[in-house]
């Protein structure tokens, strides 16, 4: 049943004021000496009931004014009912799990970040903590790390909340739920308690942390989900930069293609786009994204380190100049790491100004070593993927392609070659299937390109899992005199960066005959280009690209269409980004590292933004090796790899793109993960004013001081009112 309580009992011993009126009514009824008085005898005599009438006058008035002072009282003393089931007289155990992700720094419409509206909520909770309560208070970006401040002492953690600050790091709320909840049962107070103070953002909530909330609330903890926001705020983002710098338009100029996103309802207008050499404006552009859309975006750069090519590549007729200057350049820029070209690019600012800005250290194209692997069937394959790559058999296109049969692979490395081209291999032995997933590790790039002959169940089975999230079915053929056509699904994906993907394009009319169906089973796999029906036809992941059809002519007249250039090109070249000496993700909060071609000498350290200092561990990767820092990175930018005063290697981290969707999860899709026994202990508080009410309710109880004042002030109106009738009357 509730209980009473007074948060401030000392004003009980008020409460002997009441009585007065009563004393006042008795000293009034005091017997007074009769005096005979001549002119009384012209007075009426007063009736019975008159008499009893003004009794009763008086007693109401000694009533009102008794118990208005009585509610006076006890007005003052701040009385509560609390609930049976609340812990407000028992120390409890108390769990603060603190959002502080990069998603946290948002700009809400009001113009506050998310972090100080969480922070305040915590403030709340500390505030009205009881004494013995035990709070633990953890960060979401810390994951599994324990609780940071421990106590009950409220100066000293109201000021640990006041450092705070979001973090340039993602939330790993499985990991910090899982971490505090343990702590929260091995505590030996009864009553537990955990808030959890976020945005819900929805990529920070898997499965596994909602999972966490159900076993608290199953294990007796109370759960208390606090969002600090209601609406899902629009964003634009980058996800990465192409490293490679790359010829534009008909060879003029160069150009760096960045990976752009919106993470809204509503389309982004001519987005701005700078890059960035240090402080000097090298290139940039303005990009236009629809609602929800993900695209590649290509920009003019001129960096100081490639000026020179991009001078002696005027137009595509000179293309034997140009590739001799790529590669040159390349050449120089891996003898030198340190002129190393380190470009900033910038964004339009938008709700989340972290996610802004992106870091990419560029290389330059070199002439690319493809072995194409064929099977001989009788008569010479013909040679239309090679002659697309590198027509004059002399690599001045930028390519050199040897081909060679499946025996070939069991001698394959990295320094043979840099991109393995399979055509229309039905499949390959065990040892020749090992040797090529050394090479992928090793850095090396994939493109497969099926056809007739090829093997849908191997390639589903042994070659794809581990390699490429991709599933095949059998072969689609068009119906008799018709053919299947090609749409792009992802515009301006770098596959498709020599080609225009519009209706009535090239790659609209290079109608197929038929393909290998085929079906993508994860985010790690990409769909670039499809059937007009919705078919993949070509498929980009990790290291690997896959054109489920023929780079011959037996389903279709691919190869005398004016796409299948620069889709060939395109599809070998994605595959080569694998091989760069800088690896491709770099993550805050994860130890930077490099590629390195040999072991060098002496300690490596390693020097980043945020004053970070560390040293590097060495460890055998392929024929090179990795260099590894010992501490995770702390903040985006650039860092370098360094021993015995040389400069081995440059790379840029940044911030994990999983944050820039600032999508929020529903509290109650959260709270309907817990078995419907657990569901009592599992409440929401969607607002500022909701926390401060159940913080009311628990922590003193629902107080009662307005409604007793109220109360009085209504006995002493009627009191006023009686008493002006009596004197009216009298």
């Amino acid at each position: 049943m509730p209980l009473l309580s007074f948060l401030n009992p000392s004003f009980l011993w008020a409460l002997p004021v009441a009585a007065i009126p009563v004393l006042l009514h008795l000293l009034s009824r005091r017997r007074l000496p009769e005096v005979p008085f001549p002119t009384t005898i012209f007075l009426r005599a007063l009736e019975p009931r008159e008499i009893r009438r003004i009794r009763l006058r008086e007693i109401l008035l000694l009533i009102l004014r008794t118990l208005a002072l009585l509610l006076l009282v006890l007005a003052f003393a701040r009385p509560a009912v609390t609930p049976a089931n609340a812990v407000t007289n028992a120390a409890a155990a108390v769990g603060l799990l603190l959002d502080d992700s990069e998603s946290m720094a948002a700009i809400e419409e009001h113009g506050r970040p998310r972090i100080a509206e969480a922070k305040g909520r915590a403030a709340s909770l500390i505030e009205t903590s009881r004494a013995g309560d035990a709070i633990a208070i953890a960060y979401a970006s810390r994951g599994d790390e324990p609780a940071a401040e421990r106590g009950d002492d409220r100066v000293r953690l109201r000021r640990a909340l006041e450092r705070v600050e979001a973090t340039p790091r993602p939330a790993r709320m499985a990991a910090a739920l899982g971490s505090l909840r343990r702590a929260l049962e091995r505590s030996p107070l009864s009553a537990r308690e955990l808030y959890v103070v976020s945005d819900f953002q929805r990529s920070n909530w898997p499965g596994e942390a909602r999972a966490e909330i159900a076993r608290a609330a199953a294990a007796g903890t109370r759960v208390y989900l606090v969002p600090v926001t209601t609406a899902n705020l629009p964003n634009h983002a980058f996800e990465a930069i192409d490293p490679d710098v790359r010829p534009g338009p008909e060879g003029r100029g160069m150009e760096l293609r960045a990976r752009l996103v919106n993470h809204a309802d509503a389309p982004s207008d001519r987005i701005a786009i700078r890059l960035r050499e240090g402080d000097a404006l090298v290139g940039g552009g303005d990009v236009s994204l629809r609602a929800g859309e993900r695209r590649w975006a290509a920009m003019p750069i001129e960096p100081k380190g490639v000026r020179a090519v991009a001078a002696r590549a005027p137009s595509a007729a000179d293309s034997a100049v140009a590739a001799a200057a790529l590669s040159a350049a390349a050449d120089s820029a891996a003898a030198a790491p340190s002129a190393a070209t380190r470009i900033t690019a910038e964004m339009d600012a938008d709700a989340l100004p972290t996610d802004d800005e992106w870091y990419a250290v560029l290389g330059t194209p070199r002439r690319l070593r493809v072995l194409r692997i064929v099977e001989a069937r009788g008569s010479p394959p013909p040679r239309f993927a090679a002659l697309a790559l590198d027509p004059s058999s002399n690599g001045a296109s930028g390519f050199s392609v040897q081909d060679e049969s499946p025996a070939a692979l069991l001698t394959l490395n990295k320094a043979r070659a840099d991109v393995v081209l399979l055509e229309d291999v039905a499949a390959l032995s065990g040892d020749a299937e090992a040797r090529l997933r050394a090479f992928l590790r090793d850095g090396g790039g994939l493109v497969v390109a099926l056809g007739p002959h090829s093997d849908p169940d191997y390639y589903s089975k042994r070659l794809f899992p581990g390699t490429i999230d991709l599933s095949l079915q059998a072969p689609e053929r068009a119906p008799e005199g018709g053919a299947l056509e090609l749409r792009a699904r992802v515009a301006g994906h770098p596959i498709l960066e020599g080609l225009t993907v519009g209706v009535g394009t090239p790659l609209s009319q290079a109608r197929l005959s038929g393909l290998v169906r085929g079906a993508v089973t994860s985010p790690r796999a990409e769909v670039v280009v499809q059937t007009s029906g919705g078919l993949p036809v070509v498929v980009a992941g990790p290291r690997v690209a896959v054109f489920l059809s023929s780079l011959s002519d037996d389903w279709g007249e691919l190869p005398y269409s004016g796409a299948f250039v620069p889709l060939v090109r395109g599809l070998v070249g994605h595959a080569a980004r694998a091989a760069s000496s800088a690896p491709a993700e770099l993550v805050v909060g994860a130890p930077p590292r490099a590629r390195l071609p040999g072991a060098p000498s002496g300690v490596i350290h390693v020097r980043g933004p945020a004053g970070y200092a560390s040293t590097a561990a060495m460890e055998a990767e392929g024929t090179g090796y990795r260099a590894v820092a010992n501490d995770p990175a702390p903040a985006a930018g650039f860092y370098e790899f360094e021993a015995e005063g040389r400069l081995l290697a440059t790379v840029a981290v940044n911030l994990d793109p999983i944050e820039s969707d600032l999508a929020a999860l529903p509290a109650d899709s959260i709270r309907a993960a817990a078995a419907p026994a657990s569901l009592p202990r599992i409440a929401i508080l969607p607002s500022a004013s909701a926390l401060e009410r159940h913080l009311r309710a628990t922590r003193r109880g629902e107080e009662l001081w307005l409604p007793l004042l109220l109360v009085a002030a209504l006995l002493l109106a009627g009191e006023l009112l009686l008493a002006s009738a009596r004197k009216l009357r009298a």
